[in-house]
């Protein structure tokens, strides 16, 4: 006989239970999402939950390795449950599509997996959507991704929010020219990504460079805030072709974003490094003021793909969900009650044929309607029905139906054929609004 194994706790660390208001509530946010990205001509696709973890080595700055969900397979080889979402996606275009002037939007809702350990509410498992757009290179690509990701925001019922907007091949051309070696390179975005000037300045110190690209690379983690003021700045430290390039391209962008009106919500930060090593020009994150987590993220990665066999050039970013949704929790952003049931037909069993035949035509118009059998007592189904947010009951007669406001707490009484010219009426009523 096995003993049950007895847990702490009920359910492991970083994952969740979601009941009925609170599942309905992620599914609205989730179909605003898709319905963003539908309206944008992206395809929906869907990439298999487990991965081959030889997938993710050799391709730099992707997610620690231990910080993956592993498992063995039958043949003793390493899989992993997804813990990101570009790369498989990657992996299935360049395995599908090996036309290089194929222009592909493609969107997904995915869950995605990771062992890191919980804290300020960090998940194991979340889901992420986002879009990965291929085969386009010019900026229109590049703000129309970044658009996109405001358009989710705004759907969402977001207004105070702002998109820090950087170019990897600005720092990139900068640390070009002082021709430091790999850990110098690490060290440099890592002290300039923190904006840790003090560390910054006394590493500087201690490097062999010359006192004017010491001075460019003290300057880089300032050039953050508006759009046009940092372009004057960062103009001043422009010293090659490379980083001219990276601005020109940054201020096409942006331009772009004018003409849709999302202007606003840029904020420039040329010191904003790329955290993830694919990364080839643009990088971005979205923030919601007063929450301090990144909701979305993503960048321009040119070069992914050629891990697979085929080059594409591709923009693309992610939207973590479940901090969306943390985030409305947090502003009290109204939502709809999303769980609640039209009718309750009630009925005695002798009228159990009448009863199912009205449940099925109030469901046929598009009505949720419950039934159930009763014998004398209703107060149970009454008390039942405030839990259940039922907006009205039916009790099936002989010859009439008496109809129970829950809200109003009135009742009424019609025959059929009243209630269905009254629902008739309604409806009509409900068309022309």
């Amino acid at each position: 006989m096995y003993a049950m194994v007895h847990y702490n706790e009920i359910s492991p660390e970083g994952v969740e239970d979601l009941h009925s208001e609170e599942y309905e509530f992620k599914e609205d946010i989730i179909t605003k999402v898709k319905g963003v990205f539908r309206s944008f001509g992206c395809r929906q696709i869907v990439t298999p939950s487990l991965e081959y973890y030889d997938l993710y080595n050799g391709i730099e700055g992707v997610l620690p390795k231990e910080n993956m969900f592993k498992l063995i397979d039958n043949n003793g080889r390493i899989l992993v449950l997804r813990p990101d979402a570009t790369i498989p996606v990657a992996r299935m275009t360049a395995s599908n599509y090996k036309n290089n002037n194929e222009i592909m939007k493609f969107s997904y809702v995915s869950n995605i997996f990771r062992t890191n350990k919980t804290r300020k509410g960090d998940k194991r498992e979340f889901i992420q959507g986002g879009i990965e757009y291929f085969g386009n290179t010019k900026p229109d690509c590049d703000a129309e991704v970044i658009a996109i990701g405001i358009k989710c925001l705004l759907e969402c019922g977001f207004k105070d929010f702002h998109i820090d907007l950087g170019q990897v091949e600005f720092l990139n051309g900068l640390i070009n020219e002082a021709s430091l070696n790999k850990f110098e390179k690490l060290q440099i975005h890592k002290l300039i990504e923190n904006k840790n000037y003090g560390d910054l300045k006394q590493f500087l110190e201690g490097t062999n460079m010359e006192s004017s690209l010491k001075e460019r690379f003290y300057r880089i983690p300032k050039l953050y805030g508006r759009p046009e003021k940092v372009l004057v700045r960062a103009r001043d430290l422009v010293i090659n072709e490379r980083m001219e390039r990276a601005l020109k391209n940054l201020e096409d962008i942006y331009s772009i974003l004018r003409d849709y009106g999302f202007d606003k919500y840029i904020i420039f930060d040329l010191g904003f490094t790329k955290e993830e090593g694919y990364y080839t020009d643009i990088i971005f994150k979205g923030y919601v003021c007063n929450f301090g987590e990144v909701v979305l993220s993503g960048g321009r990665y040119d070069n992914l793909t050629k891990h697979f066999g085929v080059k594409k050039a591709a923009c693309g970013f992610g939207l973590n969900i479940n901090k969306l949704i943390e985030v409305m929790k947090m502003y009290d952003i109204k939502r709809e009650e999303n769980c609640f049931t039209d009718y309750l037909v009630l009925y005695r069993e002798e009228l159990r044929s009448s009863a199912i035949k009205l449940s099925q035509s109030l469901r046929e118009r598009g009505f949720i309607v419950e039934s159930d059998s009763y014998e004398d007592n209703i107060k149970f189904h009454i008390k039942n029905s405030t839990f259940r947010n039922t907006r009205e009951i039916i009790e099936v007669e002989e010859n009439f139906l008496k109809i129970i406001d829950i809200c109003k707490n009135q009742i009424k009484k019609y025959s059929i054929n009243q209630f269905y010219k009254i629902l008739d009426c309604n409806e009509t009523i409900a068309s022309i609004h």
